[in-house]
Parts: structure tokens; C-alpha cells; sequence
């Protein structure tokens, strides 16, 4: 029995190694599994950071860059007895670099003109298409009132 000992022990040791190999490889194929799919995830997230990024890149390229960010506005108001929160970004382009410098010298004095006007534009809830457009109109005219030739256009950048 002495003899068989080795025998039966080397059996053994034969028998489990290649368990023990293929039970090693699963847990790494598990690991890159997992090592692959977290990569994947920071591709996806990075994509669409690109994507956001690039966007707001093309809206500045598109409208030019006179363009004078104003906002964003909080509007905090009580309608029918329930308080409603807005956000509206507004952005007025200027003729020129010149007049924009102007208009940034004088913000202060533009967010009087805006403020109130986004106030009126959520005095009845969220604001329709027409409201929308009659909001710019009356920004411009304000605007164009105080600050002449200065304005060429007015911009919603977000409603929320």
C-alpha cells in the first residue's frame, strides 16, 4: 500500500491540475470581461461629452461669435396657487465685435431690460411658441430703444 500512495497521490495531482487551470482561466476571462465592459462604458460617457461638447460648438458657429450671453434667468412664481420654477438663457447678438463690447460694458443695464421681461413672458405657465416670439420682439425693441444699432438679433438659448 506503501508503494500505491505515490501513485494514487500523482493520479490526484493529474486529475485536479487541469480543473484547477480551467477554474484560474474562467476568473481571468471573468476579470476582462468586466475590465472590457468598464472600458466600454468610459468610451460611451466620452462620446457623448463629444457630443454636447460639439453641439454647443456648432450653436456658437452658427450665430457668430457677437454673440452676448445673458442668464441664466430662475423664475420662481405662484400660479393658481402652486409655485412653478422656469430657467431661461437669452442671448443677443451685436452688429459688430465693437457694439458687443458696448453691450458687455452695460449688462447690468440689459438685465433690467431682460428680467422683467422673462418674468411677463411665465406670468401664465409655460410660455407658448407665440409667447416665445413676442418675448424676442419685445427684448429687441427694448434693447434697440436704449442701446441704437447695436442689436441684430435675440437668441433663447434654453427654456427649462
Amino acid at each position: 500500500m506503501s508503494r500505491l500512495l505515490p501513485i494514487f497521490g500523482l493520479a490526484l495531482v493529474l486529475a485536479i491540475g487541469p480543473g484547477a487551470q480551467a477554474l484560474a482561466a474562467s476568473h481571468g476571462d471573468k476579470a476582462n470581461a468586466r475590465v472590457e465592459a468598464e472600458r466600454k462604458e468610459k468610451d460611451k460617457n466620452q462620446r457623448k461629452k463629444d457630443k454636447a461638447f460639439n453641439r454647443d460648438i456648432q450653436y456658437r458657429h452658427a450665430i457668430g461669435p457677437d454673440v452676448l450671453p445673458l442668464g441664466p434667468f430662475t423664475i420662481s412664481l405662484y400660479i393658481d396657487g402652486r409655485l412653478t420654477e422656469h430657467r431661461v438663457k437669452v442671448a443677443l447678438q451685436a452688429i459688430d465685435t465693437a457694439k458687443k463690447t458696448e453691450l458687455e460694458n452695460a449688462k447690468t443695464q440689459l438685465y433690467g431690460i431682460v428680467y422683467p421681461l422673462c418674468l411677463k413672458l411665465f406670468e401664465k405657465g409655460r410660455p407658448t411658441s407665440s409667447d416665445v416670439l413676442a418675448f424676442k420682439a419685445q427684448v429687441e425693441k427694448n434693447v434697440s430703444t436704449r442701446f441704437k444699432d447695436t442689436i441684430k438679433g435675440v437668441y433663447i438659448e434654453s427654456l427649462l
